[in-house]
């Protein structure tokens, strides 16, 4: 279902939940025929954001004009700008380790006061 998720919203241009293509299923799960978009505005937890410009599925359009002002700005406590990672990068690059992964860690250990 997660692909599916994905795909609908790639083909609407909408950050919303799934669409059950039924408004009597859209109904019984989100109480309304079509599905809501998620609100980031309603976002109460730190965000610590990684992104690039070379990122062919979140690109900077979609970072920059619509994630980043939606956001709460008090919760968004990093914005990792990383320009030359694509989206592959972000898992399997060469300096993913360094650039995300033990910034990352870093961050669970500050938090969990280790």
């Amino acid at each position: 279902m997660f692909i599916l998720h994905w795909a609908q919203m790639v083909l609407t241009g909408k950050v919303e939940k799934y669409d059950y293509r039924s408004a009597k299923k859209n109904q019984q799960h989100y109480g309304s025929s079509k599905p809501p978009e998620y609100d980031f505005t309603l976002v109460n937890a730190p965000v610590y954001l990684y992104w690039s410009d070379a990122d062919w599925l979140g690109d900077k359009k979609d970072i920059e004009e619509y994630l980043l002002p939606s956001l709460p700005p008090q919760y968004l406590v990093q914005n990792n700008h990383l320009s030359d990672f694509n989206h592959l990068d972000f898992i399997w690059g060469l300096n993913a380790a360094k650039m995300i992964y033990e910034p990352i860690i870093e961050i669970c250990k500050n938090d969990a006061g280790i």
